[in-house]
């Protein structure tokens, strides 16, 4: 069923409350603390620097509660305390010390979108007929689009990065890993904060949170922040800052010519959550409303290469005249700045020839990267039976955003686009869990049923390509599956694991395309659009189903010393081409699938002082979903279509560790490994070759924190902590080139708090990129199409002051 109408928006949030209060289960949320302590207040949470010895982390990644070093997945898991001393604050900022993850703000053409990839695997394409290659998970709710994950990490209770093909557990699109944000449960402590922090940029967040009886057995907690700063990334008027050009200026002439900037934020978002709990009632019910909406900058994009004489502003009756799209166009080399404008440039000769009439009408893209997001969800626990349980997870959820993009950084319009997006979806999954033969089994199954309409509306400005038109796509997206998972417990230290699980999908893209105008498209030679002429109407669709296997046993070799071993599987959806050139480009492509082998360890020693956990693998990963150049069996060769080409070979290993050899001093660090090589290319049409490598793979991954918390007589605390991060080059497409390459950096991160004995008030003084080091996160790189390439420059450094009260 869809939600293209506000009735059936609030029949399904009626439903989805009353499904949850129905259906019922125990598998309370796992929540991370202190082995001396079981509270919950936001004061333990929010300040562990006067807390010694190894933390234990309660995770629910095999759908029951386990120990974070009895659970046989690699596995990172983040509490909100580590979150804050790290500066760790949207979803984008938890790649940076989890070993072989890359979780990155995508590219400015993606819009309002996350890069994911974990152990080389992953999706940085937003597009809605694409699937992830990590999973997202909002207390346990798939979201199941890259498009608006950027999410805040305000008020969570932990954060869960589950390396490996999660396919059995997790499920859907999860073949790299998945990565899980839990928030943090109404407890009717009556605990809270309010939070101020000013920064650079005229950076100002405000955050708080409050928890409170409603009465005995149901609790509420609200919680909401707003962010904003002004943008790091200046836009000039080239007219005005070359006025010897003979450019047209496009500003006012204001001061420094400057026109607008880039990367500034204005983001706010409130959440209110629900218990109902009653003392030694079986049943427990989380309800969660939140709301968001984010207003902020579109992502710097910066021109660092131009050089094709063929492409230049238009003179009409001398195609040789005009202004050459060329280096002039590009600032220096480490300025974080551009000459975009974000409006169309005019006439240009083209590809096809010089064009005769001009292309009517001024276009201007808007630079930000709006969206505006609201869910609704629902947990219902019922214990049915002393070893048996059923739990019901329900979720709603509407992300609307719009997002203009300037490829080329110049005055020069190459590609002009804004774009529109709206996802909805509805999800539910049911779980069965039970303890048999008096505890030596662990069981849970389970069924998960997952629907979506997504929306892409907008314009696209390409004039080399005779381009100019609207589109309004609509893709529907159904998957359903069944799934169990099984824990024997042979001996009180050995124990086997098994996991299945059944998934069938299928996914209609529907396109329609219109001239500038709104008029139908004639398909005519050499005039605008001829290309994409037959394509209005048209749809395309994929079906499939597939079969995922976890098989593994894990043994204690000592008290303090696990060792564990398994084979699973998972696999990425496979989906429509969503750039068709022409008729016949509107293709389907394949699932490309995981085999992982992998092996590893957990271990505690100094009498629970330090921790090392450890992991190696080998990935078989065949049919990747590679980007096909050039379509020989298509009327138009040149294309941009997804097919699966390729199969290759991962192989990788990480190590995290944890020690505090005195009271107050802790050290943690985490090293990733990865060694791709393809073994086949299986559609040469990609132009990939067997000695290139995928996207986003670094072959090193290394982080390493320290902190020290100086204790005072009367028992406050001043901490310093200096962390550091550090990623060797990876590539940005799959097609190599140093114009793609992005080459390997260390950032560093500096934080100095104090805090009160009683935890009540806390001040922190924090500075990211210490070192202000200039580093691409991303590259559009097209030098032979368009002879552009545009960076998005990482964040320089910044200072901040945050004060936190605690009650």
């Amino acid at each position: 069923m869809k939600f293209r109408e506000s009735a059936g928006i609030l029949r399904y949030a009626s439903f989805l409350a009353a499904s949850s209060a129905m259906a019922l289960g125990v598998a309370a949320p796992a929540f991370a603390q202190d082995t001396a302590s079981t509270s919950d207040s936001d004061k333990d949470s929010s300040s562990s620097s006067a807390q010694h010895g190894l933390k234990e982390i309660v995770v629910t990644a095999q759908f029951r509660e386990q120990n974070l070093q009895e659970t046989p997945i690699a596995i990172t898991a983040i509490d909100a305390g580590t979150l804050e001393a790290r500066s760790q604050q949207s979803v984008a900022d938890l790649g940076n010390y989890a070993p072989n993850v890359s979780l990155s703000q995508a590219s400015s053409i993606q819009g309002n979108a996350v890069a994911a990839f974990i152990r080389g695997i992953g999706q940085s394409d937003a597009s809605f007929a694409l699937e992830p290659g990590v999973g997202i998970y909002i207390d346990d709710i798939y979201y199941g689009t890259t498009f608006g994950a950027v999410m805040d990490l305000n008020d969570l209770q932990r954060v869960e990065v589950l390396r490996g093909p999660q396919g059995t557990l997790s499920g859907k699109n999860s073949v790299g890993g998945s990565v899980k944000l839990y928030t943090r449960e109404p407890d009717g402590n009556g605990g809270g904060f309010v939070e101020a922090t000013y920064g650079r940029y005229n950076r100002v967040d405000l955050r708080g949170s409050a928890d409170f009886t409603i009465t005995d057995g149901l609790y509420a907690r609200i919680s909401g922040v707003s962010k904003t700063s002004d943008g790091y990334f200046k836009r000039y008027d080239y007219g005005c800052v070359h006025p010897e050009s003979g450019l047209t200026t496009t500003g006012s002439g204001g001061k420094d010519c400057q026109i607008g900037t880039s990367g500034g934020q204005d983001m706010q978002s409130v959440r209110l959550s629900l218990r109902y709990a009653p003392t030694g009632s079986p049943l427990k019910v989380n309800l969660n409303a939140d709301y968001s909406t984010d207003n902020s900058e579109v992502v710097p994009t910066k021109l660092i290469y131009a050089d094709n004489s063929q492409v230049r502003s238009y003179v009409a009756g001398d195609a040789a005249a005009g202004v050459p799209f060329d280096s002039r166009f590009i600032t220096g080399p480490k300025s974080y700045s551009s000459y975009a404008t974000f409006i169309n440039g005019g006439n240009y000769t083209t590809n096809f020839g010089t064009l005769t009439q001009e292309l009517p009408g001024t276009f201007v893209a808007d630079p930000h990267n709006k969206i505006e997001s609201w869910g609704v969800s629902g947990k219902a626990d019922l214990e049915l039976a002393d070893n048996l349980s059923l739990t019901s997870i329900t979720g709603y959820r509407v992300a609307d955003g719009r997002s203009g993009i300037d490829y080329d950084g110049s005055p020069l319009t190459l590609l002009l686009s804004e774009f529109g997006y709206r996802h909805e979806q509805f999800t539910q999954e049911l779980r069965l869990s039970a303890q048999l033969a008096d505890g030596l089994i662990d069981t849970t199954v389970g069924g998960f049923y997952y629907d979506a309409t997504d929306t892409l509306t907008g314009r696209q400005y390409i004039p080399t390509l005779l381009f100019d038109f609207t589109n309004d796509d609509i893709v529907d997206n159904r998957s359903v599956s069944g799934f169990g998972h099984m824990e024997v417990h042979l001996t009180d230290r050995l124990n086997l694991v098994a996991g299945l699980r059944y998934t069938d999908d299928k996914k209609t893209y529907h396109f329609n395309r219109f001239n500038a105008d709104g008029s139908e498209i004639s398909g005519i030679p050499l005039t605008k659009n001829f290309l994409l002429g037959g394509i209005s109407g048209s749809s395309g669709e994929y079906k499939g189903s597939r079969w995922d296997y976890r098989i593994g046993a894990n043994y204690d070799l000592t008290d303090d010393v696990m060792v564990y071993a398994q084979v699973a599987t998972g696999y990425k959806g496979g989906g429509i081409n969503p750039r068709p050139s022409a008729l016949d480009q509107i293709r389907s492509f394949g699932p490309e699938t995981l085999t992982t082998f992998e092996a590893g360890f957990k271990s505690e020693f100094l009498n629970r002082r330090a921790t090392m956990n450890g992991a190696v693998f080998l990935n078989n990963y065949n049919d990747m979903q590679l980007v096909q150049y050039q379509c020989p069996d298509s009327v138009v060769l040149s294309c941009s279509a997804p097919v699966n080409a390729g199969d290759a070979r991962i192989f990788g290993f990480e190590l995290e560790s944890f020690v505090e050899p005195v009271d107050g001093l802790r050290i943690d660090g985490s090293v990733g490994y990865l060694d791709f090589d393809y073994k086949k290319i299986k559609n040469p049409s990609t132009l990939v070759t067997k000695d290139m490598i995928a996207p986003f793979i670094s072959k090193w991954q290394l982080s390493a924190g320290i902190q020290y918390a100086a204790e005072f007589a009367n028992g406050d605390t001043l901490t310093p902590r200096l962390d550091w991060s550090y990623r060797s080059s990876f590539f940005y497409n799959s097609i190599n080139n140093a114009y793609n390459k992005i080459d390997g950096y260390s950032l560093f991160n500096a934080r100095l708090t104090y805090e009160r004995a009683d935890s009540d008030w806390k001040l922190s003084a924090g500075v990211t990129n210490l070192f202000n080091k200039f580093y691409y996160a991303g590259l559009a790189e097209n030098a032979g199409a368009y002879g552009v390439v545009t960076g998005n420059p990482g964040r320089p450094r910044e200072w901040s002051v945050t004060v936190r009260r605690s009650f």
